[in-house]
């Protein structure tokens, strides 16, 4: 009988070594699996987006840098705008107008949750090079005053931009923005037909290319992520 219970006991401690050593297989197989991953997502996490890629996220990139010229255009603060406030950072500019009823509040909106998120999402470094900036494409009734109260609804941070109507118009023609006033029997009450996608401005202040509607805080973060790195 003490030769019978030692064989058991010896089968039960052999059962449960197995037991021991698959568990630590097990959690050894887990650990590189987790940490292949990470290696995986660092590997590719500077990586540059591809061209489909950037389609995804509605990014149209010109051929070639467009350079800005004879621009004088005014701030929200009425200073003189000619460019070179465009220079050292990232810019999402979006044209639009100040009495616009529904597409310009809406976007602003989204520009406004984008910083918000960029300062989850971001370094102090990378955050520090982005603008947010709104141009009128209704200077007619879009003053210094009018402009500086529209943008400080959303961020006290980004850039209002309005002047004459024949600076306007080149300045928007210079970028490809176009806009058109709808015919209307009133002088004051009347819409601006205009394009709803944002352009971008790189480092150098040249026109870059355009984000295409509709457009999100994730696709602006993540284009945004990537032009900062590769642009």
């Amino acid at each position: 009988m003490l030769t019978g219970s030692l064989v058991f006991e010896e089968a039960r401690w052999g059962e449960d070594r197995v037991k021991k050593y698959q568990a630590f297989f097990f959690f050894a197989a887990v650990m590189l699996a987790l940490g292949g991953l990470f290696w995986f997502g660092q590997a590719n996490k500077d990586r540059p987006l591809d061209t489909e890629q950037l389609k995804a996220l509605g990014f149209v990139q010109l051929p070639s840098p467009r350079v800005l010229e004879g621009i004088e255009l005014l701030t929200q603060s009425g200073e003189l705008f000619d460019g070179s406030q465009l220079k050292g950072k990232w810019t999402y500019a979006f044209f639009g107008y100040t009495n616009c009823p529904d597409i310009c509040p809406v976007y602003m909106s989204i520009l406004e949750r984008t910083v918000d998120r960029f300062q989850d999402s971001l370094t102090t470094e990378e955050f520090a090079l982005f603008q947010g900036m709104f141009v009128s494409v209704d200077p007619a009734r879009d003053g210094v005053e009018e402009v500086r109260e529209f943008v400080a609804r959303y961020s006290d941070s980004f850039l209002g931009i309005t002047g004459s109507e024949t600076k306007i118009k080149d300045f928007a023609e210079q970028v490809g923005v176009g806009y058109e006033r709808i015919p209307s029997r009133s002088e004051l009450q009347y819409l601006v037909e205009h394009q709803g996608h944002l352009v971008v401005f790189n480092p150098q202040g040249y026109c870059m290319g355009y984000i295409k509607e509709p457009f999100d805080t994730v696709k602006l973060t993540k284009l945004y992520q990537h032009l900062v790195k590769h642009g």
